[in-house]
């Protein structure tokens, strides 16, 4: 009866490590914009998009970090507008100074939003990763040698 016990003990703490599969969410700066990885797969928008909207403790920040985004695309058009309102005024030999200032204040704005968009989104990743890092750094998994049948423990 004991080793009947210590067999369904080690069954079930083996079972419990296995189903701790969640990884961490690794971010690097690409030529069009952040790439997201899991392990070494690259992740797509939408699927970095459902698991940080499926995750409670990321999805604040992730959605914070895409409404900034949208406020800083509309600041980037209003500012390729000023740009292109600049050089017709310079070529028509008009006076430049009010769109001058509008595209520098166009481009401010847009780079604060664009800035805070993007602290926001590394803060939904990294507390994305700290949810999923609570767990233990070791898994036990079933092994099969010459020695027999058990669970090993997998760093």
């Amino acid at each position: 009866m004991k080793n009947l016990k210590v067999i369904f003990l080690t069954l079930g703490c083996g079972l419990f490590a296995l189903t701790m599969t969640a990884q961490e969410i690794t971010s690097f700066s690409g030529m069009w914009g952040p790439e997201f990885y899991q392990d070494k797969d690259k992740l797509t928008w939408k699927e970095i998009d459902k698991i940080m909207s499926e995750s409670q403790v990321a999805q604040v920040n992730w959605e914070k970090s895409k409404k900034q985004m949208f406020g800083g695309m509309i600041a980037g058009a209003a500012n390729f507008g000023t740009a292109i309102w600049f050089l017709v005024n310079e070529n028509d030999h008009k006076s430049v100074a009010a769109p001058a200032i509008a595209f520098g204040g166009t481009a401010i704005i847009g780079s604060i939003f664009f800035h805070h968009a993007m602290k926001n989104k590394k803060e939904a990743i990294l507390n994305y990763n700290d949810s999923v890092g609570n767990g233990t750094s070791f898994r036990m998994v079933p092994a099969v040698n010459e020695n027999g049948v058990g669970l090993a423990l997998k760093f």
